[in-house]
């Protein structure tokens, strides 16, 4: 057999391979050394491999394909579960995500800001102090959210404090300890908790929260999300754990004139079970007189604990909210630490239009 036949044949049985038998050996793709540009006839495909890296692989699709939300940790959604509005049994569920939306993926430039009783906290992303030791797998199933306007899901490792509609962020202060997670829940050991800073969206009278949550620790008066303000005769609600009793407290000074709380109890929890409470204050114009009345309905677990009418009006708050812990640094500071799991927090502003 001559030289230009073993040459032919060579070039033929290589054809079929991934080089190819081509004069230019850069035509080679090669997707970590190329541009966004020059990939964009063939969408990037993120998985997790068994170490946590994240592994590139080509699909031909349009270029219009390769669209997310991703986060610096390549995380592109967030979990979301069902919501207690229907039947809420207090069993685990399993973890689910699902993307943000695209207006809440723009990164802001990361600022000290004052806190109150001269604490300081800083706009950076809350990462988990564990994040490097999860691997957490995760689906595309989608929850219903248009009821809220503020949904924290906690689950990605490195931005626990995303706010869902990108609007209200939580943080961690500085004096607190790092906060962990496990894959869809945020976890608080007695020593940590997250801050809210206040929005125009917390000051409404009427709303609805709903906290799915796990207590690992009866609480003595631990928060696990309030808009508590420091000291007496200011206005705020309080949803919180004393022993393993559900308690919903708000203060409306203008009607109360002792200016203390008014205490709600919802029921009794189990430790290391998960449960949802569901508060809902909403208006309703009366066919009689056509006058608004309130309503204060409150679930636990699904069922129905307390409805009645609702006289107070706690949108004049004016200070931040907490999560997990007393972000006001009052008295008593060191009780009000909730040691457990959180799931979610969600929350949405009622008001009277079209009524």
């Amino acid at each position: 057999m001559n030289k230009l036949g073993v040459l032919a044949g060579v070039c033929s049985i290589l054809s079929f391979g991934v080089l190819g038998c081509n004069e230019n050996p850069t035509s080679v793709i090669d997707l970590e050394g190329k541009s966004e540009g020059e990939i964009s006839s063939s969408s990037v495909q993120k998985s997790e491999s068994s170490d946590g890296k994240t592994l590139l692989s080509t699909e031909k699709k349009s270029s219009s394909s390769v669209t997310n939300a991703s986060h610096e940790d390549g995380q592109t959604s967030s979990s979301v579960r069902s919501s207690s509005s229907q039947t809420e049994s207090s069993s685990s569920r399993p973890f689910v995500r699902s993307s943000f939306p695209e207006s809440s993926s723009s990164e802001a430039p990361v600022e000290t800001r004052s806190w109150y009783n001269h604490t300081t906290y800083t706009t950076a992303k809350v990462v988990a102090a564990n994040a490097d030791e999860l691997e957490c797998n995760e689906s595309a199933v989608t929850d219903d959210l248009k009821d809220y306007d503020v949904a924290y899901e906690f689950n990605s490792l490195r931005d626990l404090g995303r706010d869902y509609f990108g609007k209200n962020n939580a943080y961690i202060d500085d004096t607190v300890n790092p906060v962990s997670a496990e894959c869809g829940s945020v976890i608080f050991d007695g020593s940590n908790g997250l801050i809210i800073p206040l929005d125009e969206i917390f000051k409404s009278k009427g709303f609805v929260a709903e906290v799915r949550f796990m207590p690992t620790k009866k609480g003595n008066i631990a928060n696990i999300f309030v808009a508590e303000p420091p000291g007496s005769g200011k206005t705020g609600w309080q949803l919180r754990l004393d022993g393993t009793d559900v308690v919903f407290h708000m203060r409306d000074p203008n009607v109360r004139k002792e200016k203390n709380w008014e205490s709600i109890s919802l029921g009794e929890v189990s430790l290391n079970e998960w449960h949802v409470v569901r508060i809902k204050i909403f208006p309703k114009k009366s066919v009689l007189t056509g006058k608004i009345v309130y309503t204060f309905n409150a679930f636990l677990d699904g069922k129905m604990r307390r409805s009645s009418e609702y006289n107070a009006d706690v949108s004049n708050i004016e200070y931040g909210l907490g999560i997990g812990y007393d972000s006001m640094y009052q008295s008593l500071h060191g009780d009000r630490f909730f040691t457990g799991k959180i799931d979610y927090i969600r929350y949405g502003k009622i008001t009277e239009d079209g009524l």
